[in-house]
């Protein structure tokens, strides 16, 4: 792989969702009236049970509804830190209740806040609500963390700081050694104070746990704290889906924690714990995607250089990684499936999940050749998919899919078929034209012979002249394949295209003129240089010129020539010659096929003149294309400036 690098997980919260951690979750641990308030669309997020009952609102009333529903008059919700404002909430049974109002936010853009609502009554902030504000910053802070050590050794200096304890620690369950391992933390917390490791005796079930110094110690950690002379040891585990995470340790010389102080802290263990069950979900992600690139690198050094895309999943199905390749075939970018699901990503018209099983059970297997896969725009290949288990150690680490995209090595095929048999035909062509010239030059010779010998009124007078004109378009067919099909030289220079066209249209003014048809010319820059074969070029533009005059030929009409610098994302920069006309247009059966030998709409034309132009510009790594409709063509010519 060309980046070996495991993709950056960072987690960061959403200010839609923030994950794990609801608001209605951060409203109810307040200990006041409050609510969540999404600034930029003003909108009432969640209430708590405390705001519904001091106002009588039902939650369903509020939730959705703008701040104006609460408040009457217009208010700033900027975030007002620890400093208070006096407002006037509305009830449910339309009085007014006069409030302390303090502004808190809820994410780094300051967009959600909570509204904190006091009643002057009850202005004196306990312990328990300066826990409570704690709390949410804390969760915050938490939340934001991009690895499990982070986030525990934030947990632990919130639990620290919160009860002012002297030592606190925190731990994680290692499944491998089905005991709980102390996390490496800051040295202020002094964690080193606490064991290494604890077993299963030491780690309370689902429940917070506070020993004092008058209780007797029934563990080694009681025992412990006992020995150091703390006065309360908190236990706080860390549960997700009635699963223990780790959990959380202080301990200190003061008061231990109140009843009502345990309960904000449960709030603390659930948000660390919901944070670390998505952190360690990323991190061992992190760790299968490393361990399969090790594999992967083993047995596919060249992985980026190969044609067939390369998808790794992880035991599981999820997609770990794909090759550029992949990459281009299905239309996605490697870190945007990452942990998707397989079949989420390869969809197509027959089920891959016979070639899933097999692997997860270590046999590798391959989709037949009918088997057709979607991109992410919906459009539809034909691919052939092997899938091949990778084992470590006797257990499945990953699996690889080989994918190969057979309508891309047919169109090769029958690409090349073309060129070849279009080399062949001009081969044949020049042959023919070489031969046939000659004959039609003798021909031609005798025919101005008896021309010019022929009397005045002589009857047969129209007829050889007829035969004069028909051997002289055979002559310019003749030499328009043989221009064709000969390889042409190219001698590349700085051309300067405002002088071109502009002598190109100066030679061609008479015959304009007599036809009735305008001609205008613009440049923008002035001196627009490309590098070409002037030689070359100048037919390109002679010949388009040229087929604008016989398409006005009839009526007159305008033509104009304009040079801009092309858009932007082109790449070498280029140009754009834009030649259009006032004519009838071209059919649009004609127009697909315009550039092709042979096509045309002038009946006197040879039909390579297109042809022959569409090379030149090709060989200049130039594009021509062109739009039609009745009354007007219009051909767009794109060449890369003179560097």
């Amino acid at each position: 792989m060309a980046n070996t690098a495991s993709p950056r997980l960072p987690f960061e919260p959403d200010e839609k969702d923030l994950q794990a951690l609801d608001f209605a979750l951060i409203m109810e641990l307040l200990p006041s009236a409050a609510l969540a308030y999404n600034r930029s669309n003003d909108l009432i997020i969640s209430i708590n049970q405390k705001l519904q009952e001091l106002t009588a609102f039902e939650p369903q009333i509020l939730n959705g509804q703008s701040l104006s529903t609460l408040i009457s008059l217009r208010l700033d919700t900027n975030p007002t830190g620890k400093e208070t404002r006096s407002v006037q909430l509305k009830t449910a049974g339309g009085r007014k209740i006069q409030a302390n109002l303090q502004i808190r936010s809820l994410s780094q853009t300051n967009q959600i806040v909570a509204l904190i609502f006091t009643p002057p009554a009850y202005q004196d902030e306990t312990q328990v609500q300066q826990v409570g504000f704690a709390l949410v910053e804390s969760l915050l802070k938490i939340q934001s963390q991009d690895s499990t050590t982070a986030a525990l050794n934030a947990a632990a200096e919130t639990l620290h700081h919160l009860l002012n304890a002297q030592a606190a620690a925190a731990y994680l369950l290692r499944q491998s050694e089905n005991q709980l391992t102390r996390v490496r933390l800051n040295t202020d917390l002094q964690s080193s104070q606490f064991p290494e490791k604890i077993t299963s005796e030491d780690a309370p079930l689902f429940q917070p746990h506070i020993w004092k110094s008058n209780q007797k110690p029934v563990s080694s950690l009681e025992e412990l704290a006992l020995v150091k002379g703390f006065h309360y040891l908190l236990v706080l585990p860390l549960v997700r889906r009635n699963e223990i995470l780790g959990q959380l340790i202080a301990a200190g010389f003061g008061s231990p924690p109140t009843e009502d102080i345990l309960r904000e802290l449960d709030f603390l263990a659930a948000g660390t714990a919901s944070s670390l069950e998505q952190l360690t979900r990323m991190e061992n992600a992190q760790r299968t995607v490393l361990r399969t690139k090790q594999v992967v690198q083993l047995e596919h050094a060249v992985s980026d250089n190969i044609e067939e895309g390369l998808i790794i999943l992880t035991p599981d199905l999820c997609v770990a990684e794909m090759n550029p390749s992949a990459e281009m075939m299905l239309g996605y970018a490697s870190s945007e499936v990452f942990l998707q699901k397989a079949e989420m990503v390869l969809i197509g018209n027959e089920t891959l999940s016979a070639l899933y099983k097999s692997a997860q059970q270590g046999i590798a297997t391959k989709a037949g050749n009918n088997l057709s896969l979607n991109t992410r725009t919906g459009k539809s290949f034909l691919a052939q998919v092997l899938c091949i288990p990778v084992m470590t150690n006797g257990k499945l680490s990953s699996i690889v899919l080989i994918l190969r995209d057979l309508s891309q090595s047919e169109q090769i095929r029958a690409h090349t078929q073309q060129l070849e048999q279009r080399a062949f035909l001009g081969e044949v062509s020049a042959i023919f034209a070489h031969e046939v010239k000659n004959p039609i030059n003798s021909i031609m010779t005798g025919l101005q012979y008896i021309g010019m010998t022929m009397k005045p009124g002589d009857p047969h007078y129209d007829l050889v002249s007829r035969l004069q004109n028909d051997c002289l378009r055979l002559t310019h067919l003749m030499d328009s394949t043989l221009t064709f099909s000969k390889p042409m030289e190219y001698h590349f220079a700085p051309v300067d295209l405002a002088e071109m066209l502009p002598n190109i249209l100066e030679r061609w003014a008479p015959r304009l003129t007599r036809l009735n048809i305008r001609y205008n010319f613009d440049a923008n820059p002035e001196h627009p240089l490309v590098k070409a074969d002037f030689r070359a070029l100048e037919q390109v533009f002679v010949n388009l010129v040229s087929n604008a005059a016989q398409a006005m030929e009839k009526k007159g009409g305008t033509l104009n020539i304009r040079i801009i610098n092309a858009a932007e994302h082109f790449v070498p920069p280029q140009y754009e010659v834009i030649v259009a006309d006032s004519g009838p247009g071209i059919p649009d059966d004609i127009k697909a096929h315009i550039f092709e030998p042979f096509v045309t709409t002038n009946i006197s034309g040879t039909g390579l003149g297109l042809a022959i132009t569409k090379r030149i510009v090709s060989a200049h790594k130039g594009t021509i294309n062109l739009e039609s409709y009745p009354g007007g063509t219009m051909f767009h010519i794109l060449l890369p400036k003179a560097e």
